[in-house]
């Protein structure tokens, strides 16, 4: 008995995968056909040969995943939104096809969701409850930092770049708080004050990074801004979440 339940739970998730595979594969279509028509492409078989290849434990994999799935849905289904109300901005036909690329994210959060649910030890004890804080951080500031790293293009659509952001990352942790113990607390005034101070910090880096000094001379440029980043990070981590 204990075999058959076994065999039926791998078919569910293999059939899952399959069907989060295929998604995947038709929004790979999308993107191709899409730089096709900018004449520009992607070896990726020379990524698969020369890649480097990080493996990480199995509860991190589910915890991003299930994180930059939701994200992702609110990052876009948040543009379609805002093309479908404005319409001159809609400057290329991929942002029709947001709406269905938004609810197959949506989906593929919803399945890491509940694999995450089915093993207690990844949100009921203690462990959990500081990765979870570490995860959504981690995914709200890497947000943060490319959001405003492409400001222009935001602009260029219409959106503003910091209201985007804010929106965003504010809709997902709502969101994670049906997957998750606690999620964090984005309405203390440091949250996204600290958010953006790393961000210009990120931008000081950049302009360091295509300047004309020595290695050298760079990294130790860099070396405060780094710190800095770190220590609003750190303070941001240990802001009080929300149970």
């Amino acid at each position: 008995m204990h075999l058959a339940k076994v065999i039926m739970c791998v078919s569910i998730l293999a059939e899952a995968f399959n069907f989060m595979a295929r998604d995947e594969a038709r929004h790979a279509g999308f993107l191709n056909k899409s730089m096709a028509d900018f004449n520009l492409s992607l070896d990726l078989s020379y990524l698969t040969k020369n890649r480097t290849y990080t493996f990480f434990p199995p509860e991190w994999i589910i915890y991003t995943v299930y994180l930059s799935e939701k994200i992702g849905y609110w990052r876009y289904i948040l543009v379609y939104r805002h093309m479908e109300k404005h319409p001159e901005h809609q400057i290329y036909p991929l942002f029709r096809k947001f709406e269905s690329w938004c609810q197959d994210e949506n989906r593929h959060g919803d399945f890491f969701n509940a694999l995450l649910r089915s093993q207690p030890q990844l949100w009921n004890n203690w462990k959990a409850r500081l990765s979870v804080r570490f995860f959504l951080l981690s995914v709200f500031a890497t947000h943060t930092l490319t959001v405003f790293e492409r400001a222009t293009f935001y602009q260029s659509i219409g959106i503003d770049p910091r209201e985007y952001n804010t929106r965003v990352i504010e809709e997902t942790n709502n969101t994670a708080a049906r997957a998750f113990p606690l999620i964090l607390n984005t309405n203390h005034p440091e949250f996204f004050r600290r958010l953006e101070q790393c961000s210009d910090l990120n931008l000081k880096i950049a302009e360091i990074n295509s300047s004309e000094p020595s290695p050298i001379v760079k990294f130790c440029q860099k070396l405060p801004l780094i710190a800095s980043i770190v220590g609003n990070l750190l303070q941001t981590y240990l802001i009080k979440p929300l149970d």
